[in-house]
């Protein structure tokens, strides 16, 4: 009798740590799958709101490959977020200015703080101006992890002070 009691406790242990382990796995998926949620809804808000700007918005990982565009990038250089995502500088501007671009960002990295820069990029119409303010991304740990612009065209602008001779 002491013997089947003992199983039968021990059974139950087993039983009540099973079923106690499986509620706190159900908990922690369920809130994993809360924190994916929250996680994916603030990427569409920020995504929307870069989006809405008519600055070009970009950020690349600190090889120099696009992590992030909006949509100006993409309707200005003819290409999608798709397209761009792992690729650097050299797939889509001619290698001067690839180049230019690339050296910027690196002394963005390497300064740890956000310069202005005037960028020339060709776009179908001819060179276009812009002023770019580049400025690192960092992890939590204070390692950078890329670097970010963001570029309003002054082109316009260029072109009205030189008709008023400026």
């Amino acid at each position: 009798f002491n013997l089947m009691t003992a199983n039968l406790g021990s059974a139950y242990r087993q039983l009540r740590d099973t079923a106690l382990a499986e509620a706190r796995s159900r908990r922690v998926v369920a809130e994993r799958d809360e924190v994916q949620k929250d996680l994916r809804s603030s990427e569409q808000r920020l995504q929307a709101i870069l989006d809405s700007t008519t600055a070009v918005v970009y950020a690349k990982d600190t090889q120099g490959r696009y992590v992030v565009i909006n949509r100006q990038f993409e309707e200005l250089f003819h290409t999608s977020r798709q397209q761009m995502m792992g690729k650097t500088d050299l797939d889509l501007f001619p290698k001067e200015a690839a180049e230019a671009f690339r050296a910027n960002d690196r002394k963005v990295l390497e300064a740890g703080y956000p310069i202005e820069f005037e960028e020339t990029v060709p776009h179908d119409d001819g060179i276009h101006t812009y002023i770019s303010i580049k400025f690192p991304l960092y992890y939590a740990d204070g390692l950078p992890y890329a670097s970010c612009g963001i570029s309003p065209a002054i082109t316009e602008r260029r072109r009205a002070a030189r008709r008023l001779g400026r």
